[in-house]
């Protein structure tokens, strides 16, 4: 790699690519003045972000007030508080420590995109976990590049492009999990044939995409005035500079290690929350994909709502359960894979808030001992 590849690599060891070189012009010169139209659109975007927060809080009141009312059409809720009451705790424990490992396996793979520490690549996805549980929207993706960023010094395009290589190794397990289950299903509407040849086509193309991939990676921006004035050229030259040259093998076995966790995950919780059902792998697969297009609708924080509802819709009708038994299994696994995260941002966020109240008092004593030490 030359050297002009080294000072594009997403480290915290390159200060020349942090967020204040992207957004000015290199060597301090003020940045281009923008056109009438670039500012119209800057207003205009601006405008936008400052409504969101309203719409997105509207549109989710009308979601819960619409699940609020269809509970209490359908549902007893004496029935329901019965039926949480039995969950056993020992499934909600196994649980919660397979999605630590999920956890882990999701920072690994982080880091391995990143170039750096476990650690860090441990606490920017859990972070953005945690937020995708608490704000709707998938704000959590946001505030992992600007976590990582603003705390471990990586580069802004850098992150940006491992979190959007993420999603495209999610997709893509999601993509051939989901011809699994159908290779596996009872349906004789497609053949299991074509399926087993979509999936070898698609495995090809995806590893023939990435083999090629420094040759076939072009990052190029029209010649335009904003351009210039947000450096976007350098930002896109570090997304370009790590999807070129990270580990694509290493990425996609944590890849596939995070979703054969999941599906072990979701297999042994429902096998423990529910045992009279014949729950099998295959079943632990398709609810694992209701559940992971259910939290991908940007509705509701992690899903809510629309997460159970799907997992409800498919025990009831799948095995005949009764809808307050396959409600409290729906939320002992939902509070089952959200709990983990959000505790150890919790303890994170609290250590981080002692460590700064005690910088800030440390000079505040040294201060009243100088003073008093010169009385």
């Amino acid at each position: 790699m030359s050297v002009e590849d080294d000072r594009l690599r997403p480290t915290r060891l390159a200060p020349e690519l942090r967020l204040s070189e992207v957004v000015s012009p290199i060597g301090g010169l003020p940045p281009l003045p923008l056109s009438a139209g670039a500012q119209q659109a800057a207003r205009s975007i601006k405008f936008i972000s400052q409504r969101s927060g309203y719409v997105a809080l509207i549109l989710n009141a009308a979601f819960f007030a619409y699940i609020s009312y269809w509970l209490y059409q359908n549902i007893e809720f004496a029935d329901l508080s019965q039926e949480l009451k039995q969950i056993p705790l020992s499934a909600i424990l196994i649980a919660m420590t397979m999605n630590v490992f999920v956890l882990l396996f999701y920072g690994s793979r982080l880091s391995t995109l990143l170039g750096g520490g476990l650690s860090s690549g441990f606490l920017i996805a859990t972070m953005g976990f945690t937020f995708n549980s608490l704000v709707p929207f998938r704000a959590g993706e946001g505030v992992k590049i600007y976590f990582g960023h603003s705390y471990f010094n990586y580069a802004i395009g850098g992150i940006s492009a491992a979190v959007l290589l993420e999603k495209l190794y999610d997709v893509t397990a999601i993509v051939l999990l989901s011809l699994l289950i159908l290779a596996n299903s009872d349906s004789r509407i497609i053949d299991p044939r074509l399926l087993t040849a979509a999936a070898a086509i698609l495995s090809i193309v995806f590893c023939g995409m990435f083999v090629f991939r420094r040759k076939a990676v072009v990052w190029r921006l029209p010649d335009w005035r904003i351009v210039d004035a947000l450096r976007l050229d350098a930002f896109f030259k570090q997304a370009g500079g790590l999807v070129a040259h990270h580990r694509a093998a290493r990425t996609a076995f944590f890849t596939v290690s995070i979703w054969t966790t999941n599906v072990c995950l979701v297999y042994v919780a429902f096998r423990t929350l529910l045992p009279e059902i014949d729950f099998t792998l295959i079943h632990a697969m398709t609810l694992l994909m209701i559940g992971a297009l259910a939290v991908a609708v940007p509705a509701s924080p992690a899903g809510l709502g629309l997460f159970e509802a799907g997992i409800v819709a498919y025990l009831v009708n799948g095995y005949g359960l009764q809808k307050e038994r396959a409600i409290s299994a729906a939320l002992a696994y939902h509070f089952s894979i959200t709990a983990p995260h959000t505790l150890i941002i919790v303890g994170f966020l609290g250590i981080a808030c002692f460590r700064w109240l005690k910088e800030r008092v440390r000079p505040e004593g040294a201060a009243q001992d100088s003073a008093s030490t010169l009385t």
